[in-house]
């Protein structure tokens, strides 16, 4: 089934929906069999007294999700676009304004397909594992391919299949562990997170799990051809014609080299042949353009680039995430289709796992885990700080989605302007570092998982009393052990 269809009951039939295939035999009943526009109520009149379902084609008419309100997920991101689009980022502005006047999308979206089934503290474990056995397997499968000969694809398979298991149970868990390993710039890392992004807005929009699975295999594979390639052409970011056109071979080589290993996943193939293609046409090897591009290869080029931006080769030029959305935005319509540049920054979060940020209110901490239906309002470790720095004594968990119970909880933290604030909400993220929150510090962090429950809030005296008096990380590793 098209990825341009989608499946309507009877009940559900609209004026201006197009009729693309019936739940029967065309010839069982008196339509065209190519299809045909519900012009009016009696048109789909005559299609209720035939059919139980339909399938509607929504390139060619309207879809219900142009007539209904949006699913639960994107209603409450668009209130929260709308209640702090004064406070917070260009890119939440333009969201906003994108969704009120944007064009029908161009896919589906099934926003109840998969349920977060597993607590972040309960996955972490596992995807630790699984983290580390798809870096060795990937390693392996990399110096096979580049030698020329087959590798173990089961065994990558494998690996991906868990990948995409533990991402759908809990997206944070793998976002967390990417976090962990920001300061390796090595390719393997790059096709790690590149297959982690690209998984999490598969999800998001509900496509079906062998797709998952596929996305996440490309981007594992799609840099192969750059193995053999000079390092300081890979780094070099202002190449003449010459040298651009040399690194430009790396997807044809990629495909090359997937071939030589009798590697025959043809999906797969076609996702990384495609993946460097661009909607205005600007991109390669082919030039294609627009809905020529396979709908996996536009979502894997959009992944990808969004490495690209929080991961750079030179540090120097490493962007924060919610300032990496907001130049993904900024190519919207012209790099990438407009639609799925907006919703794949809805999958992703302004502020994944791990991200530090500073709220409204002046304090500042650490995303620990997104709220799925309201990504805007994760919830947070805040610490206190002592002249910028963080003081690992002190801490409090909130939930930003509880906006009530956080100021009450921030105020007993000692936060004075925990209600002299519109809105409580995130204003920016920051450099970690800067806030001397280091690798190794958010190693320990999660050294031993930890959960947020209902009742998790402002620690007693009495707790903090009952805790090593080894900091915050300590706290944590002592709470949970215990």
């Amino acid at each position: 089934m098209s990825l341009q269809q989608l499946k309507v009951f009877i009940h559900e039939l609209e004026v201006g929906m197009f009729v693309s295939a019936l739940d029967k035999p065309w010839a069982e009943t008196p339509f065209p069999i190519q299809g045909f526009l519900i012009k009016n109520a009696a048109d789909a009149s005559r299609v209720k007294a035939y059919c139980d379902y339909i399938y509607i084609d929504i390139a060619k008419g309207i879809s219900p999700l142009d007539l209904k309100s949006p699913a639960a997920g994107s209603r409450q991101f668009n209130n929260d676009l709308r209640n702090k689009a004064q406070d917070i980022n260009p890119v939440v502005r333009g969201l906003m304004d994108h969704r009120q006047l944007a064009a029908p999308r161009s896919f589906v979206i099934k926003s109840d397909i998969y349920r977060k089934t597993v607590e972040l503290s309960k996955e972490m474990p596992a995807a630790r594992r699984v983290m580390n056995n798809l870096v060795g397997c990937l390693s392996v499968a990399t110096r096979q391919i580049t030698k020329g000969g087959q590798f173990n694809l089961h065994q990558l398979q494998q690996s991906v299949d868990d990948m995409v298991d533990s991402v759908v149970r809990c997206p944070d868990a793998f976002t967390w562990l990417l976090q962990l390993r920001a300061k390796d710039r090595h390719t393997h890392d790059h096709s790690i997170r590149s297959g982690l992004w690209a998984t999490q807005f598969a999800r998001h929009i509900g496509l079906e799990l062998d797709q998952l699975k596929d996305l996440c295999l490309a981007c594992l594979l799609k840099d192969i051809g750059k193995s053999e390639m000079d390092r300081t052409l890979l780094r070099k970011s202002d190449r003449n014609d010459v040298e651009e056109a040399e690194y430009r071979g790396f997807v044809s080589a990629s495909l090359e080299k997937l071939k030589q290993s009798d590697f025959d996943n043809r999906r797969v193939m076609n996702i990384i042949k495609f993946h460097c293609e661009r909607f205005d046409g600007r991109g390669f090897p082919k030039g294609c353009s627009g809905q020529r591009i396979p709908f996996l290869a536009a979502i894997v080029g959009i992944a990808s680039e969004f490495d690209r931006l929080c991961n750079p080769r030179e540090v120097a030029a490493v962007l924060t995430p919610s300032k990496a959305t907001g130049r993904l935005y900024e190519l919207r319509g012209r790099v990438f289709a407009e639609d799925l540049v907006v919703e794949f920054i809805q999958s992703v979060g302004l502020y994944p796992a791990g991200t530090v940020v500073e709220l409204t209110t002046g304090d500042q901490g650490m995303v620990i885990e997104q709220n799925p239906k309201s990504r805007l309002s994760p919830r947070l470790a805040i610490f206190d700080s002592v002249e910028g720095k963080v003081n690992p004594e002190n801490y409090i968990f909130v939930d930003l989605k509880n906006e009530d119970r956080a100021r009450a909880q921030l105020q007993k933290f000692g936060t004075r302007r925990a209600y002299d604030v519109g809105k409580l909400a995130i204003v920016k993220d920051i450099d970690s570092e800067k806030l001397g929150v280091d690798e190794k510090m958010l190693n320990l962090l999660i050294t031993k998982p930890f959960s947020l429950s209902a009742n998790t809030g402002l620690l007693t005296q009495s707790q903090r009393q009952s805790e090593p008096r080894d900091g915050f990380f300590a706290a944590l590793k002592h709470r949970l052990l215990g």
